[in-house]
């Protein structure tokens, strides 16, 4: 004789599946997690960012947040209740995921040299300093995808003190040997 079972496996797959979905949609939205690729991953161990010239690896991190659900806002199918109390719930991992993301990001730069000590100089120096070290790709029109996110309070120094026209000749300069250097080494790379 079968059992029964009162559990709502199919309705549980869906709202987990909707619930992902979801934040992934969201996730688009946000002007830092929208532009990063993510894949689901199923493991629990580290992950190898950098192989060289240091390794760094990293743990998944766990996001938590404390939840309070009004069982009737499901049973009422409310969606607008729905929908605000899921973004109330995506903020809070938001912030979680902007923590950890510029942590890695931080431990990355570093194991490959990438990173410019800005103290005691001009902001726009260091900004050209920070372009010489970067390796820039460029399409055939000589454009770059690159996109420099940075702390709002660097923005903010960076729109009070425009360049000098000098600083400006030489980020342009810089910018141009960045490109010369892709497509040369595009060329090379064809012909071997």
């Amino acid at each position: 004789m079968k059992t029964l079972s009162f559990s709502l496996k199919k309705y549980n797959s869906a709202m987990a599946r909707l619930l992902g979905e979801i934040k992934t949609g969201l996730d688009q939205t946000d002007p830092i997690l929208g532009k990063i690729q993510s894949h689901a991953v199923v493991h629990g161990g580290k992950m190898r960012q950098v192989s060289e010239p240091k390794v760094v690896e990293t743990k998944m991190q766990v996001h938590k947040a404390d939840v309070v659900i009004d069982l009737d806002l499901y049973r009422r199918t409310d969606v607008e209740a729905f929908a605000s109390h899921f973004l109330d719930i995506w903020v809070k991992f938001v912030k979680q995921t902007h923590k950890y993301f510029f942590e890695f990001l931080n431990q990355t730069t570093k194991a490959v040299g990438n990173v410019t000590d800005a103290k005691g100089k001009n902001v726009w120096d260091a900004q050209i300093e920070m372009l010489e070290g970067l390796k820039m790709r460029f399409d055939e029109d000589g454009n770059h995808q690159t996109e420099f996110i940075m702390h709002p309070d660097t923005a903010k120094k960076l729109a009070e003190n425009p360049p000098t026209p000098e600083q400006q000749k030489r980020w342009e300069d810089a910018l141009n040997k960045k490109r010369e250097e892709y497509y040369a080494q595009k060329r090379t790379r064809r012909l071997s």
